[in-house]
């Protein structure tokens, strides 16, 4: 799914995304409510401006891409960088393991990305 019948404010608008401190957009899905330590998922709209930083990662986690461009998702561990491109819409997730350095991009374009994992802030 390329995302061309959707442009980035309507994506913003209709899942009612809100920006995130550290760039792009997100929205925890359901309720909308968690407490650190919950597992939780989390819409991210990831926008080519937006920094690539990046975070430690304590818990597992698993990633895909809805719509809009691939979602490269890399880990970094002592024994090397892994990276995954997931193209939007295959419906393929990809797991992270603790243990290691995360950082996702969107590729060519924005990305309307899930994320499941352990809520550590309160921005999705």
């Amino acid at each position: 799914m390329e995302g061309a019948d959707f442009t980035l404010e309507e994506v913003v608008e209709s899942l009612g995304l809100r920006p995130l401190g550290d760039g792009g957009w997100g929205r925890l899905m359901g309720a909308g409510t968690s407490e650190p330590g919950e597992t939780v998922g989390a819409y991210r709209l990831l926008t080519p401006d937006a920094p690539s930083d990046w975070r430690a990662i304590e818990v597992e986690e698993l990633w895909t891409a809805y719509m809009g461009a691939p979602l490269e998702v890399e880990l970094a561990t002592e024994t090397g960088v892994r990276r995954e491109t997931l193209a939007a819409g295959s419906g393929l997730w990809v797991t992270i393991s603790p243990g290691g350095w995360l950082r996702t991009r969107a590729v060519g374009g924005w990305c309307l990305a899930g994320r499941i994992g352990t809520e550590q802030s309160r921005h999705g």
